[in-house]
């Protein structure tokens, strides 16, 4: 048997970014343990890399905001080139979806992201094949962009095993050990790691590792969400946003010539890799002949989905069990994990240090406990 402080299940980016903020924090004796043989296999390499931090939910705008500012300001010794295209954000949206929108870009800004309202007409305007597509208005903010999601997460890795932490590749997690409500170890393959702390990292498999653990039932969904890539087309400007309709759930950015789209689709799916549906590229025809007329008629190269697990309430699952001591939870992080990440290892972070609960707040798993 070996011993370990503290053992993460999982070396995706919200696995990771915590590895690396407990490391940089002066925690040792961090184990990462990563079922697969490298990181980022499922979700957090199969996304669509985009840094988004206009959203709905103040308490994930204000991570997103932190997790932004992170990632346009890599340490300076961060081990590897990080590749970030700040080329912007543009959101839109017709009737009540609108007034809302505004209503959270006003949020946005009183944090202090920087936000702009604009017309229907100045977006045309700069992305042209918005003309005629079907909205009131947009959102445009300018901190926000597209990242090399592979060096990011590599980034956090490399940092964190330089300063102690050890990382274990291909070995599934098959028991949590527990005794008396507290976490003893972990059983990953054929030998059990001794550990004070267990953090539930796990992606797609967290609602697995925590029934192991016997925690507190947490209604975790993963979904699946497709993407599109079209060949190189002359008419796409690599210096466009990334462009989002909220109200028809829609949204494209440049990519490697073309463009990378997404009709948004979500389907409640078992963890693993999702295979395609071959019914979404006519979702996608839908809605692009629907509501971006312009491009209605635009080739794809090649599909392929992802996982994005989210929580039923639609809120993160960030801290301590009620219910087994040592148990943490960091979970149904949903579409938001590239962005939060680093934020949200350092929220981790601070919560495992100084054993305090309170300030994880309404992302707390507490408020799954049953009354």
């Amino acid at each position: 048997m070996t011993s370990a402080h503290t053992v993460i299940v999982g070396a995706g980016f919200a696995g990771a970014a915590t590895a690396y903020h407990l490391a940089r924090s002066g925690a040792s004796g961090i184990v990462v343990l990563e079922q697969e043989r490298l990181a980022g296999v499922h979700s957090s390499g199969r996304n669509a890399s985009m840094i988004r931090q206009i959203v709905p939910d103040p308490s994930i705008g204000s991570l997103a905001q932190e997790g932004a500012a992170f990632v346009r300001n890599l340490p300076s010794d961060w081990p590897l080139l990080v590749n970030f295209e700040q080329n912007g954000s543009l959101l839109l949206a017709s009737g009540k979806e609108w007034e809302s929108l505004t209503r959270d870009a006003e949020r946005a800004r009183q944090i202090g992201i920087e936000v702009e309202c604009w017309s229907r007409q100045r977006a045309e305007q700069y992305v042209k094949i918005l003309k005629g597509a079907d909205f009131d208005g947009a959102v445009w903010c300018p901190t926000d962009g597209v990242i090399d999601i592979h060096a990011l997460l590599s980034g956090y890795l490399k940092s964190a095993t330089s300063m102690g932490t050890e990382v274990r590749y291909g070995g599934s997690v098959r028991a949590i050990d527990v005794e008396d409500n507290r976490v003893t170890g972990v059983m990953i393959g054929n030998e059990r790691v001794k550990a004070d702390v267990i953090i539930n990292a796990a992606g797609a498999w967290a609602g697995l590792i925590g029934e192991m653990a016997g925690s507190v039932k947490v209604p975790l969904l993963p979904s699946r969400r497709h993407l599109f890539l079209t060949p190189p087309l002359p008419w796409v400007d690599s210096r466009w946003p990334f462009v989002w309709d909220v109200s028809h759930e829609l949204y494209f950015r440049p990519e490697s010539g073309g463009l990378l789209l997404c009709p948004c689709d979500q389907d409640e799916m078992a963890p693993g890799i999702p295979p395609t549906d071959d019914s979404m590229i006519e979702l996608l025809a839908g809605k692009v002949s629907r509501h971006l007329p312009e491009i209605s008629s635009i080739p794809i190269k090649r599909s392929w989905a992802g996982l994005r697990t989210l929580c039923a309430d639609g809120r993160f699952v960030i801290g301590w069990d009620p219910k087994i001591h040592g148990f943490f939870w960091l979970a149904g992080l949903g579409g938001h994990g590239v962005t939060t990440s680093s934020a949200v290892g350092a929220l981790a972070t601070r919560l495992i240090l100084s054993g305090n609960e309170k300030s994880a707040g309404d992302i707390s798993p507490k408020r799954f406990m049953e009354v």
